[in-house]
């Protein structure tokens, strides 16, 4: 079984790295990215089959792409350790004098973004060649990630940022670090406030001939999920969280928008409580339509009870 890249020669079509770098160097990497990313979003089986000794030829075309996407990961995830050696001195890097000096942690990180931008933008790629080509890889459509798809009002970039108004740069890697947002917002008010069985019915509708009335709850439900995750993804406390691990991720892509800015008044926020009142105003006014019981008094968005995330710890 042959790595999807095997050389230094093959990895430097993907980066920028010194062709006298010793393979061995820049393996453990390539195998870590492998495991993390790879294994993740195309699963074990399709890795597996990108890796045989002799590929099929309907393949090659996925084959390139992820050979672009994992040699930035593989860097990105070495770059400190490939870009400095350890000695007696501690961390140094090669001044163009040959002499040893301090590494710059502004250059390194400046190399970390440019890799991790480019990485994740291929592996992008990858799922939408995959997403647009699944009937040919079954390998895909039977991997965990693939499995667990599905099943949210949203069901792809597009519909985040076309219907849900949330700018995602319609992003298939985005939208997926998404779904476990998604699937909580959606549990937390969505299934709370339309019932059990409102709230089956409609989601099988999705799909499906929508009444008028059904594709404006549909609409304001959408809006309401996306708004809401967005606020969670971009508020203050959710970055702070985030950062403190210094865990490698995906950090999903996502424009943030301020009412306030100095107060960092996310905009976000207060979308997400128009839309959720359009959902109940909805429900009200067509209660007898869709089989339901007039809702007696607006629950209070804001209130304790119904915030998702309170703290962040």
């Amino acid at each position: 079984m042959a790595a999807i890249i095997s050389t230094i020669d093959q990895l430097r079509k993907t980066v920028s790295i010194n062709a006298s770098i010793p393979f061995e160097r820049v393996e453990p990497f390539l195998q870590t990215a492998r495991d993390i990313f790879l294994n993740h979003y195309l699963g074990t089986q399709l890795v597996e089959a990108l890796e045989a000794d002799e590929l099929d030829e309907d393949y090659q075309p996925l084959y390139n792409l992820v050979q672009k996407a994992l040699g930035p990961l593989a860097i990105w995830l070495g770059n400190a350790e490939l870009s400095v050696r350890f000695g007696d001195k501690g961390f140094t890097v090669e001044s163009k004098q040959g002499e040893s000096v301090a590494a710059s942690d502004t250059k390194i990180g400046k190399v970390e973004e440019s890799l991790e931008r480019r990485g994740f933008k291929y592996l992008d790629q990858v799922l939408e060649y995959l997403e647009a080509n699944a009937a040919d890889f079954p390998e895909w459509t039977n991997s965990r990630f693939y499995t667990l798809r599905g099943g949210n009002y949203i069901q792809s970039a597009t519909q985040f940022q076309e219907i849900g108004l949330v700018d995602i740069d319609y992003s298939r890697l985005t939208f997926e670090s998404f779904r476990p947002t998604m699937s909580m917002i959606e549990l937390r008010y969505i299934t709370e406030l339309l019932g059990d069985i409102l709230d089956t019915t409609i989601r099988e509708k999705l799909n499906d001939t929508q009444t008028d009335i059904e594709k404006a709850l549909i609409v304001a439900v959408q809006r309401f999920v996306a708004c809401k995750t967005a606020e969670l993804h971009t508020s203050q406390a959710s970055k702070l969280n985030r950062t403190e691990s210094g865990t490698p991720e995906y950090k999903p892509l996502i424009r943030p928008l301020y009412s306030d800015p100095q107060n960092e008044g996310n905009f976000f926020s207060d979308q997400a409580v128009f839309y959720y009142n359009k959902i109940q105003q909805t429900l009200n006014k067509y209660a007898m339509e869709l089989g339901i019981e007039p809702i007696n008094s607006a629950m209070d968005f804001n209130s304790a009870d119904m915030k998702i995330f309170n703290s962040f710890g």
